[in-house]
């Protein structure tokens, strides 16, 4: 098949040979396709030169097709039929669907909402397989590359999010920071400030000298920055450190509340007044439409709205 040759066909030719085997009549046929007689009577002459076959020859009944268009009708129908269908929006049946996903997440997210929904994702599509990495910089380029389908963001870690062009996203929820301390604390006992807080040493996701962060770019602004003394890649690692030491971790609300169960902290409210982080979902626009990614977006969509409330 050359597609040089296929692209000088006109899809209507082979519509308007659909409805004149149909009816078998010209008048019919326009008036079926809401065209002109002589509009219909131009493409059977077109057809007839595609085809080097007359395709039909008329009597006092209309037309009666010959062999040839007796042999293209039932390849034409379904052939129209599947170019329809494949037009059409996709359906989607989770049951059947064997698609692999990456996501990159905060490792708070990951923890406190994916998970809630991994247990539905897996009944309703046991085929899916996905892939959840904690989440790094550079990881929203990935979405541009394909590489990763989905990224959920803090709205005060700049990852370029704003300066790639084809990002879709999606406000999840606003979550406040508190402190972390370990049960016995010496600082329980005495007064909570701002500078008691900023004279502890500190613990820090990603690096000593993180200066990204909401609460270290509203310190700059006051001329005043706080002492990361030791800096890890997870959040249960700062919080095991945090309860062996008197180091303070500075951590979301939620993990807070997902933590003091599990280790020897308890929480105190972060002495300085910043904005709530929001997080946002961010996607390519490849996948926008695609009713697969649309649905699993809808997990984290609405275990996020769960979480908020």
């Amino acid at each position: 098949m050359s597609l040089l040759e296929l692209s000088r066909i006109n899809l209507n030719l082979l519509v308007c040979l659909q409805a004149l085997l149909e009816e078998q009549s010209v008048s019919r046929a326009a008036e079926r396709l809401c065209l002109s007689q002589s509009a219909v009577s131009k493409n059977l002459a077109r057809l007839r030169q595609i085809t080097g076959d007359p395709l039909f020859t008329r009597s006092a009944h209309g037309l009666i097709p010959t062999p040839r268009a007796k042999a293209l009708h039932t390849e034409l129908s379904l052939s129209l039929e599947n170019l329809w269908k494949l037009v059409q929006p996709a359906d989607f049946d989770p049951a059947s669907c064997e698609r692999h996903f990456r996501i990159s997440l905060p490792e708070t997210a990951n923890q406190l909402i994916f998970q809630r929904s991994l247990a539905s994702i897996i009944r309703q599509a046991p085929g899916v397989k996905i892939k959840i990495q904690n989440l790094r910089l550079n990881d929203v380029s990935l979405l541009a590359s394909g590489e990763l389908d989905m990224a959920m963001l803090p709205d005060d870690l700049d990852c370029g999010q704003h300066r790639i062009p084809g990002l879709y996203s999606k406000r999840l929820h606003q979550d406040k920071l508190t402190c972390l301390v370990r049960t016995d604390h010496p600082c329980l006992s005495q007064s909570w400030s701002r500078d008691a807080w900023l004279q502890m040493g500190q613990i820090s996701i990603g690096t000593v000298t993180n200066n990204l962060s909401i609460i270290d770019q509203t310190l700059a602004q006051q001329g005043l920055s706080r002492n990361i003394v030791i800096a890890v890649d997870d959040f249960h690692s700062a919080t095991g450190i945090c309860e062996s030491s008197d180091l303070v971790f500075v951590s979301s609300a939620g993990w807070a509340e997902y933590a003091k169960p599990r280790y020897n902290v308890t929480s105190l409210p972060l002495p300085l007044e910043v904005e709530p982080i929001t997080y946002e979902a961010y996607w390519h626009q490849r996948h926008h439409q695609d009713p697969a990614h649309c649905w699993l977006r809808s997990f984290l969509t609405d275990t996020s709205s769960q979480a908020a409330n």
